[in-house]
């Protein structure tokens, strides 16, 4: 297949946009692979309370997060209206949201970490799952303001600086994980609130840094003085902010949460297959992060057009970034094909779990392109505003086909963890299905007053 100019140049754009954004998405992911690898040398059963708190933690806060991811199309639209004065207005607006996003989620993982006996895990999970979380609760306004901020950068086109500053605070963590984790230099040995304290420092070192270089920033200063101007027109963007940003979050709470019941089911296995899972889900994590990078472009790429009114522009965008995930996600599903028994070792040398992960990764190689075409859909719908169809059509393909599925193929049918996930690719397919019908349907349908 040859493709045209036309095609070339999106593509280009859509790398241009999404390296970055993928490099940076991948150092947030990491952190937790560096979390599992490096809390690995004191035996599965950390391997396993660890992957345990840290998957409840991010199926509560990535609501929250959703609804920042908001920011993005807000300040995209303004710059393709030619209006780049607004995106300052969305940034205070998002900073608003943030600082209450952080005081509910705090209190929502407290009263959670103080109840982590209703997941029916192991005592061993519940303690030092309950420690982590206590640490860890101390970071999440961090999150939110990094969020927000990079958001507002990757809405510019400015996708680099949030990918520098978060391969910095991956490697800070790393530091941090090797010092408290096993007690270097001096300090005594922390274990998971080692990890907990790594991941809270490194948050709150990415977030001060983000912050003042949006401040110091000569573009954002030059916006600031034209918002000035017309501060009546552009005072708040909660609204806006909140219209889009809690549908979207409602969809990444859906899809999250899903996944993280699969893993609460693991346990009830054995904490070996719990141990398994986590690691066959975490390296699947790490190659879906760049299919959110692609995402996140065709968000940015689509929202400008909206924003100037160009549907054959939306066209061209969206049928770029399916191309470039379907590409992507066979090189990935090869990868896992070829590697499966060879990147549990990675994690640990105990003979069973890895044995178990290494079966899992064949359903990781299959869920590949389903996974990836639902959220590339689900990005490109959101560049266009459509957020509320989205998020009811991940509640029915997560919640009401997913969980389902994983329960009855794992425990009714006693295919235990194979169960588990044969239940991700069907929801996962659906949810792909769904999802494309749906910005076809938007697509053909969306009309621009003259």
């Amino acid at each position: 297949m040859i493709l045209s100019e036309t095609y070339r140049h999106k593509i280009k754009e859509a790398l241009t946009l999404a390296l970055p954004i993928i490099a940076g998405q991948l150092g947030q992911v990491l952190m937790g692979f560096f979390d599992t690898v490096q809390i690995g040398g004191l035996g599965h059963e950390y391997i396993a309370a660890s992957g345990f708190a840290n998957g409840i933690y991010w199926m509560t806060i990535l609501a929250g997060m959703g609804i920042l991811f908001a920011v993005s199309p807000l300040v995209s639209e303004a710059f393709g209206e030619n209006k780049g004065y607004k995106s300052i207005g969305v940034l205070i607006s998002s900073l608003a949201v943030s600082l209450v996003l952080t005081v509910v989620f705090m209190i929502m993982i407290w009263v959670i970490a103080a109840n982590l006996s209703i997941f029916k895990h192991s005592e061993t999970d519940n303690v030092l799952g309950g420690k982590f979380l206590h640490l860890v609760n101390y970071s999440t306004g961090f999150i939110f303001f990094f969020m927000a901020a990079k958001q507002f950068l990757d809405g510019m086109g400015r996708t680099q600086i949030g990918m520098y500053i978060t391969v910095a605070g991956l490697a800070l963590n790393c530091f941090l994980n090797w010092v408290l984790i096993y007690g270097r230099f001096g300090l005594p040995q922390m274990g998971i609130e080692g990890a907990a304290i790594a991941n809270g420092v490194s948050r709150l070192a990415m977030t001060i840094a983000i912050l003042i270089y949006i401040w110091r920033d000569e573009q954002v200063r030059e916006l600031r003085k034209e918002f000035i101007k017309h501060i009546d027109a552009s005072l708040s963007y909660v609204k806006p902010i909140l219209i889009i940003g809690i549908p979207a979050g409602l969809q990444f709470f859906w899809e999250v949460a899903a996944f993280n019941a699969g893993q609460i089911m693991s346990g009830w296995i054995s904490t070996e297959a719990e141990a398994a899972h986590m690691i066959s889900i975490g390296l699947a994590s790490i190659t879906f992060m760049v299919l959110t990078g692609i995402s996140a472009a065709g968000t940015i790429m689509i929202g400008y057009s909206f924003g100037a009114r160009d549907k054959e522009g939306i066209r061209i965008a969206g049928n770029t970034v399916f191309l470039l995930t379907l590409l992507i996600e066979l090189v990935f599903a090869v990868f896992f094909f070829s590697c499966h028994a060879i990147l549990p070792k990675l994690y640990t040398d105990n003979a069973e779990v890895i044995s178990i992960a290494s079966s899992m990764l064949f359903f990781a190689a299959v869920f590949q392109i389903s996974d990836g075409l639902q959220a590339v859909a689900s990005g490109v719908l959101r560049g266009m505003q459509d957020v509320k169809y989205p998020a009811a059509i991940a509640f029915v393909s997560y919640w009401l086909v997913m969980i389902p599925s994983c329960y009855f193929l794992a425990f009714y049918f006693n295919y235990g963890l194979k169960g588990i996930w044969i239940g991700f690719i069907i929801g996962l397919t659906v949810a792909a299905v769904l999802q494309i019908a749906r910005y076809k349907y938007v697509l053909k349908k969306l009309q621009f007053n003259p």
